[in-house]
């Protein structure tokens, strides 16, 4: 998810920004960090109003006594169970319950570390790294942070402060593999993104008289060097569970690494063992089940596909295409209806069942979930969105430009998804014959984008001549 700023973020977050601003400098800090949260329970990417709330957290507990944070620890312990829980099934509410902790306690180890896991499975990168930030500066030996924060620095694009976080590991552990590899990949990757070479890497390099072959070369070797890394690492794991059997963990990494692999049956040998002997207790591991069936699937189609491109017309590999892409349409479905059953709070199994439902010609039943699903802020735009066309579908085209412009209303900037909207609710204002508004809002994107779809054609039309 792209990094928000007050520019570009949803119209009512801003608010609530604003509102934190004015009280931060009126010393009001309960309210200032209320409604900071606020902002970030809309627009969770927003790294400065992150850090403006930390820097207010910090403030509101260095008058407290050694007395009052002793007993937080204490307090804190239920919160942060709870947070833990819904890392991986509710990412946004394992963050809000994060921040809650770290408003008590901004320097709790705990919660800075759930509320990194929980921005990763968000795939909030940018707030992973600001996270992982603070918490290895309170924590500056803690290896597997470090690791985390190089890995997180390189997804970014920073390949600076990976290569240097990895020559901090090498400080603390000169034998760590991983930190050697990293250190070198991040030069070389630093080197690639500045357009130039180190000097380390030319002695091969200048050999080569075209970049782009150079590039090519660095790029398989890497590909050939990480599936050796997932080998050893099966190995490795093999060998500790044939000597810890009963450990879930190891378990659930080799059913990670072999899907890693492309093996999925392996995968979901020990991946379902494992939710066997646990009793299903474990939503996390339910969804990774789900998951990589579903990526099985997936991977069996873009093999026929493969044969097919060899085999052009090929009777039997179209039909058995057509039979895949039916079970996992199929297969897909009903995993959002199952996760929808056994966690109807969770809005964001809504919000993919609607789609799903959307996608096979099941509008009611996309209506009653997208319904639901706009009150998940990540998913509320989208949910939006997605009402409308179904309302467009059901005829009830007044009930779809109510909810497209309700829609827009929160994006400020004009980015795709805007435009998408925008022109949803020119068509919408088209069938109802309100050819002026249509016209309107197909101008707003042509304003920016004039080549959008056929955004050209429909507002170069002429009317028809007055009788």
């Amino acid at each position: 998810m792209t990094e928000k700023n007050s520019s570009n973020i949803n119209r009512l977050a801003n608010d609530f920004y604003q509102k934190a601003l004015a009280a931060a400098e009126r010393k009001n800090l309960d309210y200032a960090i209320e409604m900071f949260i606020q902002t970030l329970n809309i627009e969770p990417n927003f790294t400065k109003a992150r850090e403006y709330l930390r820097a207010i957290q910090m403030k509101k507990t260095e008058s407290a006594g050694g007395l009052k944070r002793m007993f937080t620890g204490a307090k804190l312990t239920p919160l942060l169970t709870k947070a833990k829980m819904a890392v991986q099934k509710n990412p946004s509410e394992a963050m809000t319950l994060a921040e809650q902790a770290l408003t008590e306690d901004p320097k709790n180890s705990q919660a800075l570390w759930v509320l990194a896991e929980a921005a990763e499975v968000a795939k909030l990168s940018e707030t992973v790294v600001q996270t992982l930030e603070t918490y290895t500066r309170l924590n500056a030996r803690d290896t597997k942070a470090l690791h985390w924060l190089a890995r997180s620095y390189k997804e970014t694009g920073q390949h600076e402060q990976a290569r240097e976080t990895y020559e901090r590991l090498l400080q603390i552990n000169p034998n760590d593999f991983e930190a050697q590899k990293g250190s070198k990949d991040s030069t070389a990757d630093g080197a690639m993104a500045g357009g130039g070479w180190e000097e380390s890497s030319t002695s091969f390099r200048d050999k080569l008289k075209d970049k782009d072959e150079s590039i090519a070369l660095e790029q398989q070797s890497r590909m050939v060097r990480a599936e050796d890394m997932v080998e050893n690492l099966i190995k490795e794991k093999l060998e500790a569970l044939a000597k810890e059997p009963e450990s879930s963990v190891i378990q659930r990494e080799l059913g990670k690494l072999y899907a890693q692999r492309d093996n999925y049956d392996e995968a979901l040998r020990y991946l379902e063992a494992l939710y066997a002997k646990e009793g299903g207790s474990d939503p996390s591991l339910e969804r990774e089940i789900g998951d990589t069936k579903i990526k099985r699937l997936e991977f069996k189609i873009t093999g026929r596909k493969k044969e097919l491109e060899k085999k052009p017309g090929d009777p039997t590999l179209t039909s058995e295409i057509a039979a895949l892409e039916t079970e996992l349409d199929q297969l897909k479905l009903s995993e959002a209806e199952r996760l929808v059953e056994r966690y109807p709070n969770d809005l964001m199994y809504r919000y993919e069942l609607g789609s799903l439902y959307m996608k096979t010609g099941n509008i009611d039943g996309a209506v009653e979930q997208l319904q639901k699903s706009r009150g998940q802020p990540q998913r509320r735009v989208a949910s939006l969105n997605q009402l409308g066309q179904c309302y467009q579908q059901m005829g009830l085209h007044d009930m779809a430009i109510d909810t497209f412009n309700e829609a827009i209303a929160e994006l400020p900037v004009m980015d795709g998804l805007k435009k998408e909207l925008l022109y949803n609710l020119g068509n919408a204002y088209e069938l109802m014959g309100d050819q002026e508004k249509s016209t309107a809002a197909y101008k707003e994107i042509a304003k920016v984008d004039f080549s959008y779809r056929d955004v050209r054609e429909k507002i170069m039309r002429r009317p028809p001549p007055k009788q």
